[in-house]
């Protein structure tokens, strides 16, 4: 058994430090209301049980804290929040508790969020289609639901434009080199930015013309 010694607000949060006589545990950091459930005072004695699943509990209140605020700072998909949860240090049962808490409060959807990413990307950096394959790779997105919200997504009929104005926009940052020079600069940016071929073609030709 282990004695509380004493329970002390931690400054600038809503924890508190709770602190044992024996020392054979560090202080636990509880909310408020975990230390009410679990009867926790100054003088009460816990056993190593108790005090483990007090310590479970408050990870759950944790981690569905820390992934609420990684989604409402934007979108995020599944992956990038598991990412981050991890790079927390969460357990895989906390992290999932907090997915499906997310799932069940709509704040997470990963098909609205590859929509929502390819409309916002492509009007940011105006892009082709494997350009975007990549980003959404990189954020874990799975491949089917990649290729469906491509061709839902992705406006096919202004691709064209789309590479115009990634090249003029380009092309104000390389106008001081050479116009040949300037033309294989482009065709290496719009090839980065997943433009295919003939679409990058036609837009040098349009450009240098």
């Amino acid at each position: 058994m282990h004695k509380v010694y004493s329970i002390k607000k931690k400054k600038y949060s809503k924890k508190y430090f709770v602190n044992f006589v024996d020392f054979t545990f560090e202080s636990i950091e509880l909310d408020i209301d975990i230390i009410t459930k679990y009867c926790i005072t100054v003088d009460s004695e816990l056993d190593d049980d108790t005090i483990a699943e007090a310590m479970d509990s408050q990870q759950y209140k944790n981690v569905k804290l820390a992934a609420y605020n990684y989604v409402s700072y934007k979108p995020r998909s599944e992956t990038e929040v598991r990412r981050k949860l991890e790079e927390k240090n969460f357990g895989i049962n906390h992290i999932d508790y907090a997915i499906s808490f997310l799932y069940e409060f709509k704040l997470l959807d990963d098909e609205e969020y590859t929509k929502t990413f390819i409309l916002n990307y492509i009007k940011r950096n105006p892009s082709g289609k494997f350009k975007l394959k990549q980003e959404l790779r990189k954020r874990g997105i799975e491949e089917n639901l990649i290729s469906k919200s491509i061709i839902n997504n992705y406006p096919n009929n202004d691709v064209l434009e789309l590479a115009k104005i990634a090249a003029d926009k380009h092309l104000r940052k390389v106008a001081h080199k050479p116009k040949e020079k300037q033309k294989n600069l482009i065709i290496d940016f719009l090839s980065r930015r997943g433009f295919e071929w003939d679409i990058i073609l036609k837009t040098t030709e349009n450009l240098f013309q």
